[in-house]
């Protein structure tokens, strides 16, 4: 309610892709430790509503560009108290202050995204700050609400998905083939590893059941398996 009211209101702004200098100082962040970089970073994010903040390492990141660049969509799914809800992600690259990579993740219901594709209303952001890559050998990584449709431990989770498939290689081999080969993708299998997740990191999903272990994404993208939300 307060989020709504806050979009409503003007108090919040619209996610999308930001200058470092629009949140913190780069000058200042150039003069920091590490350390202080990253404690300054996730400290300024913690009381934000609408925000969350961590930082990833150079090599961490540099293994997972190519990745996203190459395979630029997944689906995360967002567990609340009862039943769940899928989120698509899809990677966009551009340009930031310094000339380097200022990348952005987009994060629409699946819902939504089935029927607009690239055109389905963006609810979160995801975007990675690379201006600290060479110098301090950070990159600071940020989440967006746009609205009240997402909260901020469902922007924490989808984050911790996204880095995690897309930076570990067994669970990247998923990635893969959610994007080169989705007949093959195996959400039923996927889905029982993100539950097991989710109930660790959330303390949601226990009650989800999931029945229908011949489910691959091509069936479950067409009709969603029972008690399973497409929203």
């Amino acid at each position: 309610m307060f989020i709504r009211n806050a979009v409503r209101l003007g108090m919040i702004k619209n996610a999308g892709r930001k200058g470092l200098d629009q949140i913190l100082k780069l000058e200042l962040l150039e003069k920091a430790s590490p350390a202080a970089i990253m404690n300054l970073w996730t400290t300024h994010h913690q009381l934000l509503m609408q925000y969350w903040g961590r930082v990833i390492s150079a090599e961490a990141y540099d293994a997972m560009h190519p990745r996203l660049q190459e395979n630029p969509y997944f689906v995360v799914p967002v567990f609340r108290d009862k039943g769940l809800f899928n989120v698509v992600t899809n990677f966009q690259s551009g340009r930031g202050s310094d000339g380097g990579q200022d990348d952005l993740v987009l994060c629409s219901p699946l819902g939504e995204w089935q029927q607009l594709q690239d055109a389905a209303t963006v609810h979160m952001t995801i975007q990675f700050f690379t201006e600290l890559k060479k110098s301090k050998g950070l990159v600071l990584v940020r989440c967006e609400l746009k609205d009240n449709h997402m909260t901020k431990q469902d922007s924490m989770f989808v984050t911790h998905m996204l880095l995690k498939y897309y930076t570990m290689p067994q669970n990247f081999r998923m990635v893969e083939t959610f994007n080169k080969d989705p007949a093959q993708f195996n959400y039923h299998q996927y889905l029982k590893m993100i539950k097991d997740e989710a109930a660790v990191e959330t303390g949601k999903g226990t009650d989800v059941e999931i029945v229908d272990e011949k489910k691959t994404w091509k069936s479950a993208y067409n009709a969603p398996a029972p008690g399973i939300s497409g929203i």
